[in-house]
C-alpha cells in the first residue's frame, strides 16, 4: 500500500510538472516573462521546504541528466539554424562572445577569490558557470515576439549558442587543471583549442556521413531514434577524443538542419528535408520536456541557509553588475557601425541565463568539488536576476514599440 502510495504521488507531481510546463511556456510567450523561475520554486518546495523528494538520492544521476539536457537542447538548436545566417553573421557574434564571455568569467572568477578567499581556480571554474551564457531558450523566441530586426535576431540566436559554448570548453578546462593541480596556464588554453577543434571537426564529419545513411533510410519507423542514438555516439566519442562533445553535438544539428544546402554544395541529387522536419518537431519535445523538469531538479537540490541568504544576494548583485559592464562593452564594441546598432538596448537586455550555469553547478556536484553546494545556490541567485533584467527589458521595448507604432499611425 505504501508502495502504491508513492507512486501515485511520484507520477502526480510527474504530471503535475509537465501541465505547469506547458502552461509556463504559454504564459512565456504572451508576456516575455521566463518561466524558469517559476519551476525552480516548485523544485524547492517539493525538495528542500516539504522534503517529497530527498536532495541527496538525486546528486548521482543529477549530472548525467544535465549532460544529456545540454545534448537535447543544443542539438535542436542547431537544428533551428542555418549555415547561411551563421556564416554571415558569425564575425561580429563572435567578437561580442569573446568579450563579454571571456571577460566576464575571468573578472567574476578573480573578484571572488579576492572577495571570499576562494582558490583562484575554483573559483574560475565558478566565473565559467555564470560568465555570459543567455538561455537560447529564452532569447530565441522573446526576441522574435518583440518584433526586432532579423539580423538581430540572427545575432542573439548565435551569440545564445556559442557563449554557451564558450562557457562550458572554459568550465571543462578549469575543471581539468582543477584535478591535476597543474599550475601551468598553457594546458588550459591548448585544451581549450583542441576542444574546439575536435568538436567541429568531428561535428562535420559525423553529420555529412549521416546525410548519406538517411539516403536509405528514409521510409523506414524508427529513424529519428535512430539519428539521436548517433548524436549520443557523436557526443561520447568526441569526449573519449578530448573534444568538445557539446561542440560536436550543435555542428551535428546545424549541419543537418542545413542539410538542402550542404547536398547541394556536394552536388548531390537527393533530398532529406521531410525527414529533418520530422526531427526538429520531435527533437523541440523533448528539449522541451528536459528543460522543464530539469530547472525543477535544480529546485530540488538547493541548500536553503537562510543565514546566507542576504550574503548570496549580495553576490549574486556583484557578479550581475560586472555582467552587465562587459554586456554594455562587448554590445557597442560588436554593434558598431551596423543595422545592429537600431536594437542595441534590446542586445543588451535580454542576458537571462538559464540551462548552463544549471547544469554546469550540478556537474560540480558529482565532481566533487569543494564549493559545489555553494555554486549551485549562487549559480540559482544569478539566473533568477539576469531573467529579472530580460523581463524588464522586455517590458521597457514592448512598451517602447507601441509608442513607436502609436506615432505612426
Amino acid at each position: 500500500m505504501n508502495i502504491l502510495v508513492n507512486e501515485i504521488i511520484f507520477f502526480s507531481v510527474v504530471a503535475g510538472i509537465i501541465f505547469l510546463g506547458f502552461g509556463g511556456e504559454i504564459f512565456f510567450k504572451r508576456t516575455g516573462i521566463s518561466y524558469y523561475l517559476f519551476l525552480i520554486v516548485i523544485g524547492i518546495v517539493l525538495g528542500p521546504i516539504f522534503n517529497i523528494f530527498p536532495r541527496h538520492p538525486l546528486i548521482p544521476v543529477l549530472g548525467i541528466f544535465a549532460s544529456f539536457t545540454l545534448i537535447m537542447i543544443l542539438f535542436y538548436s542547431g537544428m533551428d539554424m542555418r549555415i547561411r545566417e551563421v556564416i554571415r553573421g558569425s564575425p561580429r557574434t563572435v567578437l561580442q562572445v569573446t568579450i563579454y564571455v571571456v571577460s566576464s568569467i575571468l573578472i567574476i572568477g578573480i573578484s571572488l577569490h579576492f572577495l571570499l578567499k576562494w582558490d583562484l581556480v575554483q573559483s574560475l571554474i565558478f566565473g565559467s558557470m555564470v560568465g555570459g551564457e543567455t538561455a537560447s531558450v529564452v532569447v530565441i523566441p522573446l526576441s522574435r515576439s518583440l518584433k526586432l530586426g532579423q539580423h538581430t535576431v540572427t545575432f542573439l540566436t548565435l551569440e545564445s549558442i556559442l557563449n554557451s559554448i564558450y562557457s562550458i570548453v572554459f568550465y571543462e578546462a578549469f575543471v581539468d587543471l582543477y584535478k591535476t593541480g597543474t599550475t601551468n596556464w598553457i594546458v588550459p588554453l591548448a585544451s581549450i583549442g583542441m576542444n574546439f577543434t575536435i568538436g567541429i571537426t568531428l561535428g562535420i564529419i559525423l553529420s555529412v556521413v549521416w546525410m548519406f545513411v538517411l539516403r536509405y533510410f528514409q521510409d523506414f519507423k524508427y529513424t529519428y531514434v535512430l539519428t539521436l542514438g548517433l548524436v549520443l555516439i557523436t557526443y561520447a566519442i568526441t569526449q573519449e577524443l578530448h573534444g568538445s562533445g557539446l561542440l560536436a553535438v550543435l555542428i551535428f544539428g546545424l549541419f543537418l538542419g542545413s542539410s538542402k544546402t550542404i547536398l547541394s554544395r556536394l552536388r548531390q541529387g537527393f533530398d532529406i528535408t521531410g525527414l529533418k522536419d520530422q526531427f526538429y518537431k520531435f527533437q523541440g519535445e523533448i528539449s522541451f520536456l528536459m528543460e522543464t523538469f530539469f530547472f525543477v531538479f535544480l529546485g530540488l537540490v538547493f541548500v536553503i541557509e537562510p543565514s546566507k541568504i542576504f550574503s548570496n544576494l549580495v553576490i549574486g548583485l556583484l557578479i550581475l553588475g560586472i555582467l552587465m559592464v562587459f554586456r554594455f562593452v562587448a554590445t557597442k564594441i560588436s554593434t558598431r557601425n551596423s543595422d545592429l546598432r537600431a536594437d542595441r538596448n534590446a542586445i543588451l537586455l535580454i542576458c537571462a541565463q538559464g540551462v548552463v550555469p544549471a547544469t554546469l553547478s550540478i556537474s560540480a556536484l558529482g565532481e566533487g568539488l569543494p564549493l559545489a553546494n555553494t555554486f549551485v545556490g549562487l549559480a540559482v541567485y544569478v539566473i533568477i536576476l539576469t531573467n529579472i533584467v530580460t523581463t524588464a527589458g522586455s517590458i521597457l521595448i514592448t512598451r517602447k514599440n507601441r509608442k513607436a507604432e502609436n506615432t505612426s499611425s
